[in-house]
């Protein structure tokens, strides 16, 4: 195998010349390069240089190694020492829902910190084989996938509403509503609903908290993105249920209209997950400072 001294001492010779000039340079004794010189034309099976009485004249392979290897040597030389590392800013890989980032998570990093970031978008099942696989640092999960590796700090308790468009008329009224949701239920199965994905996942856990029963529509819509599902209800495509942290200023802004908040509420966690041995990391320590909700406040 071939030692990196060995291309250090190589790459010292031809840039000065002389074997002596490279031990200057290397701080190395002369016979301790010209072995390494000795050893690397034994292991390549090729003559490096011409020895001359006062130079060491590259031969054409010579040429053609340095060619090769003195971009690489010159990177590794490059590295700053430990002291200096030590002072780098931190890596933060940081997997999540697209959704939750951009509403929730990007207003809460400080932007004046130091850290560099980088974002991993995706669904919970895809951050967490990120996670194991040690390509992020930590995951926000919408849900706990048991893993003996992992732990999870609750960040976040999402609440799902009933929304609607800003235009619409509701044909009940909120007397009748609050005494029985049957009539509701009944208007509502006959509207155009937009989903997440086609087995209604927020949808039909909404419907059997407040109902009782399983929904049994079909989405007209069916949009993988829940700022899209905000925008298409705006506009007047259809109903669907949102987390109140996607809702609350639209609703408020008269962007979309308020059917249901269930006293009842239907909510969901959501998780930071981490590598259990890198519960004392930097990036761990730092992202549950930022992003975890006080829960005494709640």
């Amino acid at each position: 195998m071939v030692s990196l001294e060995w291309y250090r001492s190589f790459v010292e010779v031809y840039r000065v010349g002389t074997v002596s000039g490279a031990a200057e340079i290397l701080h190395l004794t002369q016979p301790a390069v010209s072995q390494h010189i000795a050893a690397l034309e034994s292991t390549l099976g090729t003559s490096l240089f011409q020895r001359m009485p006062r130079r060491m004249l590259p031969t054409e392979a010579g040429k053609r190694l340095y060619t090769r290897v003195a971009a690489a040597i010159e990177t590794l030389e490059s590295i700053p020492p430990k002291t200096a590392l030590a002072d780098a800013p931190l890596l933060i890989r940081l997997g999540t829902p697209t959704e939750f980032f951009s509403e929730y998570v990007l207003q809460r990093l400080p932007k004046r910190e130091k850290s560099l970031f980088t974002v991993k978008f995706g669904l919970v099942q895809e951050l967490i084989e990120e996670l194991l696989a040690d390509r992020i640092d930590c995951a926000i999960a919408t849900q706990k996938i048991s893993q003996p590796e992992l732990e999870y700090q609750l960040i976040f308790e999402e609440t799902f509403w009933l929304v609607a468009p800003p235009t619409i008329a509701i044909p009940i009224s909120q007397d009748v509503m609050q005494a029985d949701l049957t009539s509701l239920e009944q208007w509502l199965k006959l509207q155009p609903w937009i989903a997440y994905s086609e087995d209604l996942p927020i949808i039909r856990r909404f419907w059997r908290v407040i109902f009782g029963r399983r929904l049994d529509v079909n989405p007209q819509w069916v949009i993988p993105d829940l700022r899209s599902i905000r925008e298409a209800i705006a506009q007047g495509v259809g109903y669907s249920v949102l987390p109140d942290y996607l809702c609350t200023d639209w609703i408020a802004d008269g962007r979309l209209t308020l059917i249901l908040k269930p006293t009842k509420a239907v909510t969901n966690s959501i998780w930071l997950a981490y590598r259990k041995s890198q519960r004392q990391s930097q990036q761990v320590i730092l992202l549950l400072e930022w992003l975890r909700i006080d829960l005494t406040q709640c």
